[in-house]
C-alpha cells in the first residue's frame, strides 16, 4: 500500500448496567472497566473516542464516582470525546411506547447537558436492536444518527467495502443517519494483537481516504470480560494499541461520528430491516420480541409494564406523575427481559428489580386514583394480549393476578408494603448450551478442571478469548439440575398422582399426572360483595385411572378482603360419575424470594422453623395445619394455613443457565404443596379452606 491510501477510524464504546444488579459488580466494572480506561485515555490526547454510558451508570457515577464524570466532561470540553445519548434507562425502544421513547431520550440528553456539559447528537440503541418505524421518534426526539451492525446492511445486499460509510434512512418523512459497525472489528478488539487492526484497516484504507471504520461495543470487554483486565491493562494491549494509532496517523484518523458527518456525506439512501447483532439473531430466533414468546415470564412482566403504565399517565399531580414515571421508565430497562451470554432474565435480581419499580409507579398512581383506606379495583380483560382473558385484583396492600385459561392459576402477587412480587418465578426450559455441559462431560480429557469449576475453551484462534468462546461450568453436577417443566411455575395449580406418588418423582417430573387439570381453562365468575373481591374457578375435568377416565368437577373460590392482606381459598372437589376415585390432590404454591441458601429466609411449620429450613431445601410435613416463609430482607412473612390436616412437600425451582463468568445453577422459587389423599364415592364431595396470610415479618 502506497502511503497515499486513507481510512478514517471510529471508537466507540457503550458501557452499561442494568437496574437492580449488586452494588459490587458497578464497582467491580468501576475498577476493572471504566476507570482505567478513561485514565489510559487522557494519556493519549491525540486518539478521538465516541462514549455511551447509560442513565444507570451515570447516576451511579454522579452518586457514587463524581470526580469520574468531571474526568469525562473534561475529555468532552477538549475535544477528544464525544457523549452518546440513548433511552436513560437502556430500554429496548421497540416495545416501549412512543411518548416513552421520547421521554427517555430527552431525559438523557438533559442529564448529559447538564452532567457533561455538551449537546447529544447520537444514540446507542439497547442491544443495538433496529426496527424500520424507529427512525421516527429518534428524530423527533432531536437526535441525528444511531450506529447498528454491519450485518443489517448485509442483509440487504452490501458488502463490506458498502459499510465504511453512514447511510439516511426515513420514517414518514422522519429523516435518521445510521452508521455500520464493523463485526470483524468487534472479534478483533481487543482480543487480538493490536497489529491485527491495524492491518485489517490498512487492508480497507483507499486513495480518496473517505472511508470510516466503526467499532462500537460493550465497554466491558475492555477489563469486565473474562481476562480482559490482564490482556487489557496489566499486559498493555489498550495502550499499544493507542500507540499504534498514533504511529500510523498518517494515513489512519481516529474521529468521532459527528466529526465524520461534518467532513463527508452520505453513502445513500438505505432502508433496512428489523434485526440486531449476530449472536442476538440466534439467540432470539431472528427478531427480538420472540424474547416475549420463548419465555411466558418476559411476556408477563412487558404487558404488566404496559398496564401500570396506563394507572401512571392518569396521574395529575406532576410531582407525583414524574416520579411514578421515573419507576415506569426504570422498569423498561431491558436486561430481565431476555437471555443470551449473560444471565439476563435467568437472574432474579433483576426481575425482582422491574417488578419493584413497577409496582412503586403503580403505588404511586393508586395514591391519587384511590385516596380512601380501603378499596378493592377487580379488572377483567386480556393483560397478557393473548386472546384471553385473566382477571386482576388490586387492594392497598396486594396486587393478584390470575389467568383462568391457564389452570386457573395465579401468576403474579405483589405484596405492596415491600413492592415485591411474590410470584416472579420462573420455568425451567432446554437452551442450546445445556447440551454443551454433556459434551464436556464425555470429552473429558478436553476439559481442565479448576476447584469445583470445568473449563473447556472454544478455540478462537490466538489471542484474549471473547466471551462467546469460552465456556465454563460454576460447579459439577450440573447435569442434575437439567429438568425441564412442562407448564408454567405459577401457583393454584390443581394436581391429581396415584397415591402413592413421592416428592422425589414430583421433584424430578417423573410424576404421572391423572387430572386434566394443570394449565386447562377455567370457567370463571367474578362477583362484589360489599368490599370483597370473591373470584369462583371451576372446571369439570377427568381422572384416569385404569384405563378410565372418571369425571370430576373442581370449584375453587378465592376470595379478597381489602382490610385485609391475604387471600381466602375453598376447594369443593365433586364426584359426579359412577366409579369411586382414589387419588393424592395437591394444590402447587411457587414463591419468590430471590435467596435460597441465606440464613435469614427460611420455612416455618406449625410448631415453628422446621429441620433444614433453607428456601433451596426439600423435604415433607406430616399432618400439617400449617407452613410458612419468612424473609427478613425483605420484611415479608408469607404462609398458607389449612382447615384440614395435610401433608405438604416443599422443593426448590432452580435453572441452569449460562452467564459471563460460566453456566450456573441459580435460585429461582420455592414450591409449598400442601397435599391430601382423597377417597371421593360416586356423588360425594369434599372440601377444604386454605387461608393465604402475608404480612411483615
Amino acid at each position: 500500500m502506497t502511503m497515499d491510501k486513507k481510512i478514517n477510524f471510529i471508537f466507540g464504546l457503550h458501557n452499561h448496567q442494568p437496574v437492580g444488579n449488586l452494588s459490587h459488580v458497578f464497582e467491580e466494572a468501576f475498577e476493572k472497566a471504566y476507570e482505567p480506561f478513561i485514565r489510559e485515555l487522557r494519556q493519549h490526547p491525540e486518539i478521538k473516542v465516541t462514549l455511551h454510558y447509560t442513565g444507570i451508570l451515570l447516576e451511579w457515577f454522579l452518586k457514587e464516582k463524581p470526580n469520574f464524570l468531571e474526568l469525562i466532561r473534561d475529555l468532552a470540553a477538549r475535544g477528544q470525546v464525544e457523549i452518546m445519548g440513548g433511552g436513560f434507562f437502556e430500554p429496548i425502544l421497540s416495545i416501549i411506547p412512543d411518548e416513552d421513547k421520547l421521554g427517555q431520550i430527552k431525559k438523557m440528553s438533559d442529564f448529559v447537558r447538564l452532567h457533561l456539559g455538551t449537546e447529544v447528537k447520537g444514540i446507542w440503541l439497547a442491544e443495538r436492536i433496529w426496527e424500520p418505524y424507529l427512525a421516527k421518534p429518534i428524530a423527533e426526539a432531536g437526535i441525528e444518527y444511531v450506529v447498528v451492525d454491519d450485518a443489517h446492511f448485509k442483509g440487504v445486499g452490501l458488502t463490506t467495502e458498502d459499510c465504511t460509510g453512514y447511510y439516511i434512512t426515513e420514517e414518514q418523512g422522519r429523516e435518521l443517519k445510521i452508521f455500520p459497525i464493523s463485526e470483524e472489528l468487534r472479534y478483533l478488539i481487543p482480543f487480538k494483537s493490536p497489529e491485527k487492526t491495524i492491518d485489517y484497516l490498512r487492508e480497507m484504507a483507499t486513495d480518496e481516504g473517505d472511508r470510516v471504520m466503526v467499532l462500537a461495543d460493550d465497554g466491558e470487554k475492555f477489563g469486565s470480560w473474562p481476562e480482559t483486565y490482564k490482556s487489557v491493562y496489566e499486559d498493555g494491549w489498550l495502550n499499544h494499541f493507542f500507540e499504534m494509532l498514533k504511529e500510523n496517523s498518517s494515513w489512519l484518523e481516529t474521529m468521532t461520528f459527528s466529526q465524520y458527518i461534518d467532513s463527508f456525506p452520505a453513502k445513500n439512501v438505505i432502508y433496512l430491516p428489523n434485526g440486531s447483532y449476530r449472536e442476538m439473531m440466534e439467540w432470539s430466533g431472528g427478531f427480538w420480541r420472540n424474547f416475549m414468546v420463548k419465555y411466558p415470564e418476559s411476556n408477563r412482566m412487558h404487558k404488566r409494564m404496559l398496564a401500570t403504565r396506563e394507572k401512571v399517565y392518569r396521574i395529575t399531580d406532576p410531582m407525583l406523575r414524574n416520579q411514578a414515571i421515573d419507576n415506569l421508565w426504570a422498569s423498561q430497562c431491558n436486561c430481565g427481559y431476555w437471555h443470551g451470554v449473560f444471565g439476563g432474565l435467568y437472574l432474579n435480581f433483576l426481575r425482582s428489580a422491574i417488578y419493584n419499580s413497577l409496582i412503586k409507579a403503580q403505588i404511586l398512581a393508586e395514591e391519587q386514583l384511590h385516596p380512601q383506606e380501603d378499596w378493592a379495583e377487580v379488572e377483567e380483560k386480556d393483560f397478557l394480549y393473548d386472546g384471553r382473558d385473566e382477571v386482576v385484583v388490586n387492594t392497598k396492600d396486594l396486587g393478584v393476578y390470575i389467568d383462568p385459561s391457564k389452570g386457573g392459576a395465579i401468576y403474579g402477587l405483589d405484596y405492596k408494603p415491600s413492592a415485591f412480587n411474590l410470584m416472579d418465578t420462573l420455568s425451567r426450559q432446554p437452551e442450546s448450551y445445556h447440551q454443551r455441559i454433556f459434551e464436556m462431560l464425555e470429552e473429558g480429557k478436553d476439559c481442565e478442571v479448576k476447584g469445583e469449576a470445568v473449563v473447556k475453551e472454544e478455540n478462537s484462534g490466538g489471542g484474549t478469548k471473547t466471551i462467546h468462546d469460552i465456556v465454563r461450568v460454576k460447579e459439577k453436577g450440573l447435569e442434575k439440575y437439567l429438568v425441564y417443566d412442562n407448564y408454567q411455575r405459577s401457583s393454584l395449580l390443581d394436581h391429581f398422582f396415584y397415591p402413592q406418588e413421592t416428592l422425589d418423582n414430583f421433584k424430578e417430573l417423573k410424576h404421572v399426572e391423572l387430572g386434566n387439570f394443570i394449565m386447562e381453562p377455567y370457567q370463571v365468575e367474578v362477583r362484589k360483595d360489599n368490599k370483597d373481591i370473591r373470584i369462583a374457578l371451576s372446571r369439570e375435568g377427568f381422572i384416569e385411572q385404569e384405563d378410565t377416565k372418571k369425571p370430576l368437577t373442581l370449584e375453587k373460590v378465592i376470595t379478597i378482603n381489602p382490610k385485609v392482606s391475604g387471600l381466602d381459598i375453598k376447594y369443593k372437589l365433586k364426584n359426579p360419575g359412577k366409579n369411586p376415585i382414589h387419588t393424592k390432590f395437591g394444590v402447587e404454591f411457587n414463591y419468590s424470594f430471590l435467596a435460597g441458601y441465606a440464613d435469614d429466609r427460611y420455612y416455618y411449620g406449625d410448631q415453628g422453623e422446621i429441620e433444614d429450613p433453607n428456601l433451596a431445601s426439600s423435604g415433607e410435613l406430616q399432618d400439617s395445619n400449617k407452613i410458612g416463609i419468612k424473609d427478613h430482607w425483605l420484611n415479608i412473612d408469607l404462609s398458607l394455613n389449612f382447615n384440614r390436616p395435610a401433608g405438604v412437600w416443599r422443593l426448590p425451582i432452580e435453572t441452569v443457565s449460562q452467564s459471563e463468568e460460566g453456566i450456573e445453577r441459580v435460585y429461582q422459587s420455592s414450591v409449598m404443596f400442601p397435599y391430601w389423599d382423597l377417597e371421593l364415592m360416586p356423588g360425594e364431595e369434599w372440601e377444604v379452606e386454605i387461608r393465604k396470610d402475608i404480612k411483615n415479618a
